[in-house]
């Protein structure tokens, strides 16, 4: 049970690039951004090739290409480095040193009281602005200057590559395809997330943040044994892709929220045939109360949900189970969770339950030829993420285990 979410939820407002507008003091960006964030941000994405480049000047001349996100309007843009920040691994000279005449160039921004922008050559970001004022006067002939602020090598947490390689990449992804950059071993992760829980704090705000903290901290898990991990998040209950998924995370109230039961028939469906096909489901804290237990049309078989006081305790029932072992181990007292579930069945694998109350804490279900995994782990904010990030990371290491897809 949350009782400040609502609140929360009106912190964040402004655009991902804008971290970098509000004045030309801002550092380096502070967390990794996801290629889809980055997408989503911006109204606008021009595919360039740089026309020239002045190294005396320090300015350069791109040639917009293509609008392959929104009508720019713009046959070029005008580039002016000598306004950058000199700082460890950004001047104006080393900006304008990277560029090479016939350079292919992505430009991502947005048009709203000024042009903010991010821009990307090989294997390096960096960011641009244009100031409108409030008449919003851009001028789309090209003959207005981007001012340069910095080269942010941060950003290559988001990307790092040959330009072309990222535009192939931008263009499969704006037309709807997911784990694009995943390589053929990777581990496909879906998370459900961001319906029901806040997006993570920073000093910057941003306008289309969707990162939740739970679903950095699943991101925080680069390999699961000897597989990179590929994570993909969606707010589309509907779950695109999910048949090309290994794992689908079903994050913190995303099935039920505030007495409220969130996933149409369609999706009951298409979980319970993703199970019985293969897949491993996780599934995250749900919300229960007194008069609406949280409902069980995703699972296969029965399951009850309660109101349950916070609680941190647990006690193991699977001696033999890795699960409080690999790759973290995990003590009682070391995790948060809330709301839970009771009357499971007897073939379920029960791994642990509350001491006082015997409810289920952490369990598995077959069905077909894959698994539910079901908590009751309480992921709606920092603190409670952290306390459960280490538990979480070994839920993943399970479920791939369990793989027989």
């Amino acid at each position: 049970m949350r009782f400040t979410h609502a609140l929360t939820t009106l912190i964040v407002s402004l655009f991902l690039i804008s971290f970098l507008a509000a004045s030309p003091a801002l550092g380096f960006i502070e967390r990794e951004y996801t290629i889809r964030e980055v997408l989503d941000a911006c109204t606008n994405i021009v595919f360039g090739e740089v026309k020239s480049v002045d190294t005396r000047r320090l300015q350069a001349i791109i040639t917009v290409k293509e609008d392959v996100k929104g009508n720019s309007h713009l046959k070029q843009i005008k580039m002016n480095f000598a306004t950058g920040q000199y700082k460890k691994n950004t001047s104006p000279q080393k900006m304008v040193k990277l560029l090479k005449q016939g350079m292919p160039i992505i430009v991502f921004y947005r048009d709203h009281y000024s042009i903010d922008s991010m821009c990307f050559i090989d294997d390096t970001w960096f960011q641009m602005r244009l100031y409108q004022g409030r008449r919003r006067n851009f001028d789309r002939s090209g003959n207005s200057w981007w001012s340069f602020t910095h080269i942010d090598p941060m950003m290559n947490r988001t990307f790092k590559g040959k330009t072309k390689a990222f535009q192939k990449v931008v263009r499969d992804m704006l037309a709807g395809k997911m784990w694009v950059t995943a390589t053929k071993d990777a581990l496909k992760i879906l998370v459900l997330t961001g319906n029901s829980t806040s997006p993570t704090w920073g000093q910057t705000q941003v306008h289309t943040n969707t990162m939740t903290y739970e679903y950095q901290a699943l991101r925080n898990i680069k390999k699961v044994g000897k597989r990179p991990a590929a994570l993909e998040s969606t707010k589309m209950r509907v779950l695109p892709n999910l048949q090309e998924a290994d794992i689908l995370w079903l994050g913190y109230e995303e099935i039920s929220s505030f007495g409220r039961y969130l996933l149409p028939k369609k999706t009951e469906t298409a979980i319970k045939d993703f199970v019985k096909n293969g897949g491993i489901v996780v599934v995250s804290g749900q919300d229960s109360t007194m008069q609406k237990p949280c409902g069980v049309g995703w699972l296969q078989g029965k399951l009850t949900g309660v109101e349950s006081p916070p609680d941190r305790f647990f006690e193991v029932t699977d001696k033999e189970s890795t699960l409080f072992l690999t790759p973290n181990k995990i003590r009682s007292g070391q995790i948060y969770i809330d709301d839970a579930w009771v009357g499971w069945d007897e073939n379920d694998m029960i791994f642990a339950t509350t001491p006082e109350r015997n409810e289920l804490v952490i369990g598995a279900r077959r069905y077909g030829k894959g698994l539910y995994i079901i908590t009751s782990l309480r992921n709606d904010n920092q603190y409670t993420v952290s306390m459960n990030k280490a538990l979480m990371e070994n839920i993943i290491h399970y479920a791939a285990n369990h793989i027989k897809k």
